[in-house]
């Protein structure tokens, strides 16, 4: 089917395949690029909410050492774990994501780690030069970033969760000492995580937002390139090409060899053409030799006195000269092509078998010297020829050619058969 189809139709197919194939590839690459800077984007804002939290419990927590703050059940909302999560989720809020603070060892059930934090807080705490932790997962088969950044006990950190009796009366009451397993925390120990989850629906709904909007501009450079290389095929390959095959139509159909192209360029259509009109010239002298070469031969054969019949294996006429047409009374148009056993008479007994038979069995006889046989005219009557006969060979068929001469009339008037 696509051998079927027309030059540019086949081009225009390729190039579009060709540019569909680095089309498909950029968007790959597009949406790989908009993925990654889409995670990029998520990690960077956990990143700024995770340090907002930590810079704010840390903020509290130094003011609070400085200015001997001493805190109370009344002043809950200012323990800095508890303010900065606080503060930390309300600018979570405005993103649409979820930040808490997590801890192995935590007071607040709601501070208890999942199985991701779990595994997350074990990777912090095994790399303490680790500043951040972060994967791909999802929630309730909804896809999702999960992010952790590790808080790190300071000094001032050590006031609620050193030693038991160091902490505030309302903490010591609060989380004792024999229950509670979040005391006895050292200067630059793992003490918990900032836990933030963003779930990527907005990610990606914002890469879908860019693919579409990147796509919709290579569907047009796509389709404007197609009929660019489109028009440029018609005018530079096919159009030389079918004014090309035009011309050699009119050479076939005419039999002329004046037409001519004028080549448009030096490349390999240049090339085809320069060698087309060379091939022109060529055989235009040639075909000026064989006409005149012709024209020689006509006038030999139809100024001949004898008559000249040339004739194939088969017995299928192929020339008959003048004086053949006013011996046979034949007319060179209704005997050409005709076998040439209708010129032989029924009396003749060397042709008795037929031309075929003959020359098949004797054609090294008839070729060697000089022939009589009884001949047919048109009307049917008989006449006494001899002849000699030539063979030659002209494209693989061999044919033969046969120089006639009538006998004495007497021989044929007074009726016997000279060859009978």
């Amino acid at each position: 089917m696509f051998r079927n189809l027309s030059l540019l139709t086949k081009m225009t197919l390729v190039i579009a395949l060709v540019l569909l194939s680095f089309f498909s590839l950029a968007n790959y690459l597009d949406y790989r690029r908009e993925t990654e800077q889409g995670i990029g984007n998520a990690v960077e804002k956990a990143r700024l909410l995770s340090l907002g939290a930590i810079h704010a419990r840390e903020y509290l927590s130094d003011h609070y050492e400085r200015g001997h703050i001493v805190l109370s059940e009344q002043r809950f909302g200012l323990i800095p774990v508890v303010a900065s999560g606080r503060i930390g989720q309300k600018a979570a809020d405005d993103m649409g994501y979820r930040l808490r603070q997590v801890s192995n060892r935590f007071r607040n059930p709601d501070n208890a780690p999942d199985a991701y934090e779990k595994e997350g807080l074990s990777r912090l705490q095994g790399e303490a030069e680790r500043e951040e932790a972060y994967d791909m997962t999802t929630i309730d088969g909804r896809p999702v970033l999960r992010y952790l950044r590790p808080f790190r006990a300071k000094l001032s950190c050590l006031q609620c969760h050193g030693r038991p009796e160091n902490a505030p009366d309302f903490i010591h009451a609060t989380y004792p000492a024999e229950t509670d397993n979040a005391y006895y925390y050292q200067t630059g120990e793992l003490i918990g995580a900032a836990s933030i989850i963003i779930p990527m629906e907005q990610v990606q709904a914002g890469i879908r937002r860019a693919m579409r909007a990147d796509m919709l501009q290579r569907i047009g450079i796509f389709a404007a390139l197609v009929a660019a290389l489109s028009l440029l095929t018609r005018k530079v390959v096919v159009r030389p090409l079918r004014r090309l095959a035009g011309v050699i139509r009119e050479v076939i159909h005419t039999g002329q060899f004046h037409r001519k192209l004028t080549p448009g360029g030096k490349d390999e259509i240049g090339s085809l053409i320069a060698t087309f009109d060379e091939m022109v010239d060529r055989l235009r002298e040639q075909s000026a030799v064989l006409e005149e070469s012709e024209h020689r031969f006509r006038v030999l054969t139809e100024t001949a006195r004898d008559a000249i019949v040339s004739f194939l294996a088969n017995g299928q006429i192929i020339l008959f000269n003048r004086q053949a047409e006013i011996i046979f009374d034949y007319r060179q148009g209704d005997i050409l092509g005709v076998p040439v056993d209708r010129l032989i008479h029924e009396d003749c007994a060397l042709l008795r078998g037929g031309v075929a038979d003959y020359l098949r069995d004797n054609a090294d006889t008839a070729i060697s010297g000089l022939q009589r046989i009884v001949a047919r005219r048109r009307d049917g009557s008989p006449l006494a020829l001899e002849f000699s006969l030539s063979m030659a060979e002209s494209d693989g068929r061999i044919f033969y050619t046969a120089i006639l001469r009538p006998t004495t009339r007497d021989k044929v008037k007074n009726g016997p058969n000279p060859l009978s």
